[in-house]
């Protein structure tokens, strides 16, 4: 690993985490344990020695652990150590930051619902949402979708699809990017039919309320 040799804590942090790739495998990984194939799969373009090289300066230092999974799986996993899971309120707020980048994705751009995640967690409001009420919202982003969750005041994130939604959005990853940019508004979107709500009318109403600025 190689090092700025400067005794500061920002640098230390890059020292471990600004390789390239470093930080998406990281994003990842905040969505739960993931096979090496799996992480592949999820990071269009990193090659796998890269790949074995980043997990195992992570593991050296003591960001990334690897575990076997009991049987019928019994297959070997990478997840986030408690030091590695420090990272995501930087990570989310990295994510904020980079809506300022990420205003229309180029043609040569890979895209998926998932790595918008971290930017819609720090967006949510949880004070917004109601002890006594029980909500999911499924987020079709372009071709696939994540799901947030509502349950006693508590706000979960997931990769995929809902089973049962009560709410769904649609829209596509130019107009998210908006959206999170403050360049236009829900109602504007929807005006323009670059949104689309459907369901329970109180549950679009709540989930407008979740991420309301």
């Amino acid at each position: 690993m190689r090092s700025y040799q400067q005794f500061c804590p920002a640098a230390r942090a890059l020292d471990v985490v600004g390789e390239r790739w470093t930080l998406l495998i990281v994003r990842d990984l905040l969505l739960g344990p993931k096979r090496y194939t799996d992480l592949q799969a999820g990071l269009p373009g990193i090659g796998p020695n890269v790949l074995a090289d980043r997990l195992r300066s992570l593991e050296g230092a003591g960001l990334v652990r690897k575990r076997r999974l009991p049987p019928p799986a019994a297959s070997t996993v990478y997840e986030l150590t408690e030091l590695g899971a420090g990272l995501r309120p930087a990570l989310e707020e990295l994510f904020r930051w980079g809506l300022h980048f990420a205003a229309t994705p180029s043609a040569a751009d890979a895209v998926k619902a998932s790595w918008w995640l971290p930017a819609i967690r720090a967006a949510i409001r949880p004070e917004s949402v109601p002890a006594d009420v029980d909500d999911t919202y499924e987020l079709r982003i372009g071709d696939d979708a994540v799901t947030v969750t509502t349950k006693a005041g508590d706000v979960q994130t997931h990769d995929g699809p809902a089973d049962d939604p009560d709410v769904v959005v649609r829209t596509d990853h130019m107009t998210f990017a908006l959206l999170g940019r403050g360049e236009i508004s829900a109602s504007e979107a929807i005006e323009s039919g670059a949104l689309t709500v459907e369901g329970d009318a109180a549950a679009a109403e709540r989930c407008r309320a979740l991420f309301a600025a």
